[in-house]
């Protein structure tokens, strides 16, 4: 998929969000997560020794959150989706036939106001130019960059590791 189709309406970013279907380290922590309770056995007596927590609810909240065909997990890019939050300006932008929000004539409106996310995104991509602004995203996507949390994930299976920085360098 061409990164630019990634970009959504709002300025985000599909590919820094863990909802998306290429980022893939928040369902491999689920799945993780999901491995070492069963291996523990925590299905057999965790119950017998707590009932402040349900650990059948708990599996299968790990089990909804890894699986990619859930409803959760967006399987085309935003500006091709119909949902979205309530303050999203996707129909708007839609209406105006623009392709994100700061490129409407009527640029900044009382939705754009309201929401910083946009406004900080508009200061950026104007400062980069669009292509450096679609690198930049798309390179930072690569390195497990989330960006509702402003981390970089990265989910070793392997060594059985889950790893957390704000810094893409210190997640080797």
């Amino acid at each position: 998929m061409n990164p630019e189709e990634l970009m959504t309406f709002c300025g985000g970013y599909c590919g820094t969000c863990a909802r998306w279907r290429g980022f893939g380290a928040f369902r491999a922590a689920a799945r993780l997560l999901a491995e070492l309770t069963d291996a523990h056995g925590f299905e057999h007596w965790l119950q017998q020794v707590t009932q402040e927590f349900d650990y059948d609810e708990f599996r299968k909240g790990l089990s909804f959150f890894a699986d990619p065909g859930s409803w959760l997990v967006c399987s085309e890019p935003c500006r091709e989706g119909s949902g979205g939050p309530p303050f999203c300006v996707r129909d708007c932008c839609r209406e105006h036939e623009v392709n994100v929000c700061w490129e409407c004539k009527e640029f900044p409106c009382e939705k754009a106001e309201g929401n910083a996310t946009l406004m900080e995104g508009v200061a950026s991509f104007r400062e980069m130019g669009k292509e450096e602004w679609i690198r930049r995203r798309a390179e930072a996507a690569a390195q497990g960059y989330e960006a509702h949390t402003g981390t970089y994930y990265r989910v070793s299976v392997c060594s059985g590791q889950g790893e957390r920085s704000s810094n893409p360098e210190e997640v080797k």
